[in-house]
């Protein structure tokens, strides 16, 4: 894996753009994406760097590919952005609900190699909940999405009683999802109760759906590959 710069923006309420900028970072690992120092001097937080704005948008870009990307306070996700391959991308997308930066906002990112086969589900729910749930095929099978900040649980466990209104799904590796090209959302008994289409960021912008998806305990995320 290479060593890539990675680059964005957040657009805040007032129309005002924070530019965001880290060279030289490794593919495959996430990490803090800080203020771009041509712009901003010192390299800060987004939050650290305009605290009290409120962002409205988040776009994120990699050269080779990306995993998700999202704004961090305290250890708890608040929105989640769009990620995009450098110059693969249509329309600016706005965040599921606004956020009022404090300082030590961070954003986070997970840069990846073109043939990383990484996948990321990204929900949004009735209360504003937000959060994203990961995994990695290795071959033919299913493969869980569990949550990124706590890979014991389930969707089933961390949303329980919750509905997601909203939903993104990212992952290169298209090619050899066999889930009807979606990620499955499936109750306990093993239904399928949802289903997010999967997008890869190499080809096209991933979007945002609108669905209705309620969530109990036991229901499990996941995608099924034929290789």
């Amino acid at each position: 894996m290479a060593n890539v710069t990675v680059t964005g923006y957040a657009r805040t309420l007032s129309g005002t753009q924070i530019p965001l900028r880290v060279d030289s970072t490794a593919e495959g690992t996430e990490f803090s994406l800080t203020t771009d120092t041509n712009l901003t001097t010192t390299a800060q937080d987004i939050g650290t760097y305009m605290p009290g704005s409120t962002v409205v948008s988040l776009e994120i870009f990699s050269p080779n590919s990306v995993g998700f990307c999202y704004v961090l306070r305290q250890g708890v996700i608040l929105a989640w952005g769009s990620p995009n391959v450098t110059g693969v991308n249509n329309k600016e997308l706005m965040l599921c609900a606004p956020v009022q930066l404090r300082p030590g906002d961070t954003v986070r990112v997970l840069p990846l190699a073109a043939a990383a086969r990484n996948v990321a589900l990204c929900v949004y729910t009735n209360t504003g909940t937000a959060r994203i749930f990961v995994g990695t095929p290795s071959g033919a099978g299913t493969t869980a999405l569990n949550d990124l900040q706590d890979a014991t649980n389930n969707i089933g466990d961390t949303l329980q009683g919750q509905t997601i209104v909203k939903a993104m799904a990212i992952g290169a590796d298209t090619s050899k999802i066999v889930s009807s090209g979606s990620c499955w959302i499936r109750n306990a008994s093993g239904q399928l109760a949802g289903a997010v289409p999967l997008s890869n960021p190499q080809a096209a912008e991933p979007c945002i759906s609108s669905v209705s998806i309620p969530i109990q305990l036991n229901w499990a995320a996941s995608v099924v590959t034929n290789a």
